[in-house]
């Protein structure tokens, strides 16, 4: 059974159609089209902007349908598996979130009504060419007027839609000094701007995403209205990266995305190809890679999960926890598709030959999500930063009952709208999910076999739980020993800590997601033969030849297989991909999301 929280995500599916039927509008065929023109891809946009889709941007309590952040993440996963460069052009709407976390009352109507009534899309306009991920150097000024207006000076470059976006979200420096509350964030209406005094820089060729406008804005004595500001002056770099802690967790989906297609594609060819007298995807190397890859994608489905959920839990810890996430699943997902190309062999070096040459498409597009929001190596960085002070508190922190976990694991829990104002820049030392292995592992000791779950398989989850626990006990000693370098970089050393504290985090959300769900999704997600692999990579993104035993690549791969068959999302949830042929109309589409909408 799916929880009612995908109906909409399954909804969006059913109406987007076959990717394989090439006229259907975001079809594999048609995203190749784009892609080689290097055309932005403007029908698949309007289609999706006549679905009505915006208004899964704009909160409930706003007018729109929002109200989870698993919900969203799942409709993200449905596109990204199509085209990356439709999702990230569309994705750009997500930054309105930045007026719910920071805006007033007027402000958060009036974007609201931007992008669910008029269909306008923002750009971030953070970056600058010398600066990069260094916002609190940017040089673009905001000069304050002596009526209350701001006077702009400068560029910002690269920015996603820069050219095409009817607003945008502006970091501009209101005051001189090397500090956090040196700069301000402005939301604009580009439409009230005086043309003579803005100009938009040319778009960048890229290497993925070729299609995107990826291009800049410039500004010459431009004055934009004080209603225009966003919080307090000087309080942007604090909104900004409370902006990411939203926009990290919902990267996700833009991984799990491509992960799913590229497995796919591999599968099919991998199904049909002949070598050696038999099936390619019969031979011991391929399945391992399948396998794996597989596994990669349950793993990362769970972190998604629990990072999705836990933003409405727990805000106030996701200055790291968003992080954790971003980085990893993306790691998961490139991993596994570099391992996958090999199975292509000379066929991965074509851009046509096999499924419209869309592997390659999303090998380069799906590279980008490492880099968005911050790139994983400035959010490892930030990561081993805070790791000291996060460990100290989880070593003094109370442990959570069974019941005060169940909300964040179990999926048909339902879930408190998302408070935004809770949103903090600090994690002030806690971690929910490092802070319930113990009642993890109290639960898995005191299970016993039944019709899905054997025996030894139970025996060997609760010996792997032991040694996680031991893991994370040896982590932590590790970084607290580590001295304090204040006023230096990161070590190496320190980048290692995070990474395996990234690890660390996947395999409790696995175990978590496991525990409280064991009873509602199905014979292969209750066996807990997947978990065993899980705990048994560590969580870890790379896999390793011989690392898992034959059982389990057969029963990985056996799985695989089937859903690859029967047309379903690689996922530990029975989902149901689009059937095949052409797309439902899509005037139809708005009336049965809604429907489903006033359902859920």
């Amino acid at each position: 059974m799916i929880p009612k929280q995908y109906r909409e995500a399954l909804a969006f599916e059913r109406a987007l159609g076959d990717p394989n039927h090439p006229e259907n509008t975001l079809s594999f065929r048609q995203a190749i089209t784009y892609d080689e023109a290097d055309e932005f891809p403007e029908e698949a946009v309007s289609f999706l902007s006549a679905l009505g889709i915006s208004s899964a941007y704009v909160p409930r309590q706003l007018g729109g349908s929002f109200d989870s952040s698993e919900t969203f993440v799942a409709i993200g996963r449905t596109l990204a598996r199509r085209n990356m460069s439709t999702a990230v052009s569309y994705s750009t709407m997500l930054w309105s979130v930045l007026a719910w976390i920071g805006g007033d009352a007027a402000q958060q109507r009036r974007v609201a009504d931007w992008v669910q009534h008029y269909g306008l899309f923002p750009c971030l306009a953070y970056s600058e060419t010398d600066h990069g991920a260094d916002l609190s150097s940017n040089e673009l000024t905001a000069r304050r007027n002596e009526d209350g207006s701001y006077t702009l000076n400068g560029e910002k470059w690269p920015i996603n839609r820069a050219t095409r976006s009817g607003f945008l979200v502006l970091l501009a420096r209101t005051d001189y000094g090397q500090h956090l509350r040196n700069h301000t964030l402005f939301i604009i209406d580009k439409h009230k701007l005086d043309s003579r005094h803005y100009y938009q820089l040319p778009r960048v060729k890229t290497h993925g995403l070729r299609g995107c406008d990826i291009s800049g804005i410039g500004f010459r004595k431009c004055v934009i209205p004080a209603e225009a500001r966003i919080g307090q002056e000087g309080f942007g770099l604090e909104l900004a990266l409370k902006g990411f802690q939203v926009t990290r967790t919902y990267c996700t989906a833009l991984s799990l995305g491509v992960g799913d297609s590229t497995l796919r594609i591999v599968g099919d060819f991998a199904a049909k190809r002949r070598l050696y007298g038999a099936a390619m995807n019969q031979l011991p190397h391929t399945q391992h890679v399948l396998a794996n890859a597989y596994l990669s994608q349950l793993m990362g489905e769970c972190v998604s999960i629990v990072s999705a959920r836990g933003l409405h839990l727990y805000p106030e810890q996701y200055s790291t926890w968003s992080t954790i996430a971003k980085v990893h699943v993306t790691r998961m997902v490139d991993f596994s598709s570099q391992q996958l190309a090999s199975i292509l062999g000379a066929r991965y070096y074509m851009r046509e030959q096999h499924a419209e040459g869309m592997f390659q498409k999303f090998m380069r597009d799906g590279a980008i999500v490492s880099i968005f929001d911050g790139s994983s190596i400035v959010c490892l960085d930030s990561l081993a930063t805070l790791l000291p002070t996060l460990i100290r508190g989880q070593l003094n922190a109370n442990t959570a009952t069974s019941e005060d976990l169940a909300a964040l694991y179990d999926m048909n829990r339902p879930l408190p709208a998302l408070p935004y104002e809770r949103l903090d820049l600090l994690s002030r030392g806690r971690d929910a999910v490092i802070e319930s292995l113990p009642t993890l592992a109290e639960k898995i000791n005191t299970l016993t076999p039944d019709n899905y779950l054997n025996e030894e398989i139970l025996t060997r989850l609760q010996y792997l739980v032991f040694k996680l626990k031991i893991d994370i006990a040896s982590l932590q000693s590790k970084i607290l020993e580590e001295p304090p370098r204040r006023g230096e970089r990161n070590s190496a050393q320190q980048f290692c800590f995070a990474q395996h504290y990234c690890e660390i985090h996947a395999a409790i959300a696995a175990l978590g997601i496991w525990l409280y769900n064991r009873q509602t999704l199905g014979s292969f997600f209750a066996n807990g033969m997947w978990l065993q692999a899980a705990l048994m990579r560590g969580g870890r993104a790379e896999f390793k030849c011989g690392e898992l035993t034959t059982e389990i690549i057969k029963t990985l791969h056996e799985q695989c297989e089937y859903q690859r068959t029967n047309e379903q999302m690689f996922s530990l949830l029975p989902w149901p991909l689009a059937e095949k042929g052409l797309e439902e109309a899509a005037l139809n589409f708005p009336q049965e999301i809604h429907h489903d909408l006033q359902t859920i």
